[in-house]
């Protein structure tokens, strides 16, 4: 089926991708975000898409559904910063005390009349001699510098340096409108998931970003979403 329907199916859905020219461009785009997401998408998104995409090869039916989906998923088209606002108990029960000791956790916790240090905790959790073997945090600081951002979210050093030299080097651009649409096309294309798209497999395009299945029914009902808009 042909930009032009899928245009047209957008309009009979109540979004306005501007005029049924075929071409895929901000307007249509911005409709396709806000038909993903049930209308989350902040303005300027399908511009920043449209602007994008390209580098990543974002350039076919396939590969555009499978990355809207994934996207929406993740965040909605809205960039987000992890947020380590934990409780004393939270951080007791999400990390273990090889990861964060007890006393640290009654120490640094969000308790009443207290906010969490949400610094010293990711650069604990992060840092270490975990995060140096996980995330490739080698560097004090790494934990809180480079903790999860963006549309597709990232966290630790490796995986920005990983993502592009620009976001290890001024990784707070990762949470902007402009750099989580550019930073999430170069996750796109430094990960292989065209290749995963473009065999229509969403198990394996899930693997990719989360390593696991993760929300993968709602991942997969998004897929479909995206299909049912702009059928084969």
């Amino acid at each position: 089926m042909s930009v032009q329907d899928l245009q047209n199916n957008l309009r009979a859905k109540g979004y306005d991708p501007g005029a049924a020219d075929g071409q895929l461009g901000p307007r249509t785009f911005q409709a396709f975000a806000d038909y993903m997401s049930d209308g989350r998408a902040p303005d300027g998104t399908g511009a920043l898409i449209a602007q994008y995409a390209p580098a990543g090869e974002l350039t076919t039916r396939l590969r555009l559904i499978h990355f809207l989906a994934q996207v929406s998923h993740e965040s909605g088209f809205r960039p987000i910063a992890e947020n380590l606002n934990y409780s004393v108990d939270g951080l007791k029960q999400t990390f273990s005390a090889a990861r964060i000791s007890r006393a640290q956790c009654e120490a640094l916790g969000r308790a009443p009349g207290r906010p969490a240090d949400q610094q010293a905790i990711a650069n604990i959790v992060y840092g270490g001699a975990w995060g140096a073997a996980n995330l490739g945090n080698t560097q004090p600081g790494d934990g809180w510098r480079y903790r999860g951002r963006g549309l597709i979210q990232l966290t630790g050093r490796a995986n920005y340096a990983r993502t592009g030299a620009a976001w290890e080097a001024d990784p707070d651009q990762v949470a902007t409108p402009a750099g989580s649409v550019q930073c999430a096309v170069d996750y796109w294309r430094t990960r292989g998931l065209n290749a995963a798209a473009d065999i229509d497999n969403v198990a394996l395009v899930t693997r990719l970003i989360n390593g696991g299945a993760l929300g993968l029914a709602e991942r997969t009902a998004l897929t479909n979403r995206g299909k049912a808009i702009w059928p084969d």
